[in-house]
């Protein structure tokens, strides 16, 4: 029998519902693009969201070289589930949408390591700056 997961986009009763399908093993992802979710453990729950993300061609070879794959093991990833894009959506936009409702670590680590690299940027940016006007 397929597991099936539904995850709302928010808390709210009108906020938007993906289904996921859980899957045991990553060799059970399909080979067709779509959202997945890395799933851990926490209490007696075992079907708590680590990461969200999109793979735009397979989940199947996608999924292990994605930049949170190797963050979920180590947070305490036990399976997989894997959901179509609903149709007109931004995937990118319901990842985020997701990963904000379900206060996914992973992600959240990845957009603070993000919000860093950016003021770094900035950072440089202005010194390159100074050191120009000074000369």
């Amino acid at each position: 029998m397929t597991s099936r997961l539904i995850l709302k986009t928010d808390i709210e009763s009108s906020a938007q519902q993906v289904v996921f399908v859980v899957h045991p093993d990553i060799s059970c992802l399909p080979d067709r693009p779509g959202l997945f979710a890395l799933l851990g453990r926490r209490g007696g729950d075992d079907r708590r969201p680590l990461y969200f993300g999109y793979a735009d061609r397979s989940m199947l070879d996608q999924v292990p070289y994605d930049l949170g794959f190797a963050r979920a093991i180590r947070d305490g990833m036990v399976s997989f589930a894997s959901a179509y894009v609903p149709s007109g959506e931004d995937p990118h936009a319901l990842v985020d949408a997701l990963a904000q409702a379900y206060d996914a670590p992973v992600n959240a680590a990845g957009a603070a390591m993000a919000e860093i690299d950016e003021a770094r940027q900035i950072l440089h940016a202005q010194a390159m700056a100074r050191r120009l006007a000074a000369q």
